[in-house]
């Protein structure tokens, strides 16, 4: 297979798991009845359970791959990834299932941005005047809905910063998408099992309920199937290309909220969005910059 081909089976896959990622609000919306925690405790179960059985079709040993994840990486950040993960997971679930798609839709336009801010605070990395720019008309588009509803729109904001959070952490771990979700949730596993024990005992598990327990099951697959294919699209385009596609999600959810769910959009979350909006094309516009960027960097 030549360079194009490759490139172009490459976004298919990535697209793919992008337009998953993008519907998926639909599916958690169908376990809205269900309490958020409860979807997130078996969503790391059931995503456990198939690394396992991925690896195990993949002819790896679990065991091995387990001590080698765990002697090869510092402990505490393998720890905080996870623990910033499930936060991630839960305030996804529930600004979903709160009726704020919106917000979602919010965070996951505003999470490049802070990714690249992040990176330039804690690894020195360099920002354009394009970056800089598309932060300010960002953080000016949130200002301004903090102002106009008088509240901090913390559920987009939540989303934001445990996803760029969580990107940071995995900059410092070398692992694979796959191997890294396993780690994430082995690490989670003992707080899902102690949680889901307790409420098969109290009798308020949601698997005693046949529709609901086929889709907590499907949980797993909604995670794992879009991050491989993700991953398999990822590794074989530019990443620039990558950081363009990101943005199809967060579109989606917001013709989700709108369209699908009737969520209101009254004119100061146009302004918002209007401003979030700008901010990631000039994102994206810097991800290929001219022969003349200018790069700025960070003052020592």
């Amino acid at each position: 297979m030549n360079k194009t081909d490759e490139a172009g089976r490459g976004v298919f896959l990535i697209v793919s798991g992008y337009l998953i990622w993008g519907f998926l609000p639909i599916y958690w919306k169908l376990l809205a009845a269900i309490p958020s925690l409860e979807v997130l405790m078996h969503r790391v179960l059931w995503s456990f359970v198939l690394c396992i059985l991925y690896f195990l079709f993949q002819k790896r040993n679990p065991i091995h791959l387990i001590r080698t994840i765990f002697s090869s990486h510092h402990k505490v950040l393998l720890v905080a990834s996870s623990v910033i993960l499930g936060i991630n997971w839960l305030s996804y679930v529930y600004t979903i299932n709160s009726g704020h798609l919106l917000q979602a839709s919010m965070g996951y336009f505003i999470a490049p941005l802070i990714t690249v801010f992040l990176g330039l605070i804690f690894f020195k990395e360099r920002m354009n005047r394009l970056q800089v720019a598309a932060l300010i008309i960002s953080g000016a588009g949130v200002l301004f809905t903090t102002i106009q509803a008088e509240e901090v729109p913390y559920l987009s904001l939540v989303i934001a910063f445990s996803f760029s959070s969580y990107t940071m952490c995995k900059k410092k771990i070398s692992l694979d998408g796959i191997s890294s979700l396993f780690a994430d949730s082995l690490i989670l596993l003992p707080a899902a099992l102690i949680y889901l024990v307790y409420q098969g005992s109290e009798g308020r598990s949601s698997l005693t309920q046949a529709g609901s327990a086929a889709l907590l099951i499907g949980a797993g697959f909604a995670t794992l199937i879009p991050l491989s294919l993700y991953i398999s699209g990822a590794i074989r385009i530019p990443a620039k290309s990558v950081g363009f596609l990101q943005f199809i999600t967060p579109v989606m959810a917001f013709f989700l909220g709108v369209f699908i769910y009737g969520e209101p959009l009254v004119t100061s979350d146009i302004i918002t969005f209007a401003c979030i909006l700008a901010g990631a094309g000039l994102y994206v516009k810097s991800l290929f910059p001219g022969r003349h960027a200018e790069v700025i960097k960070k003052s020592t």
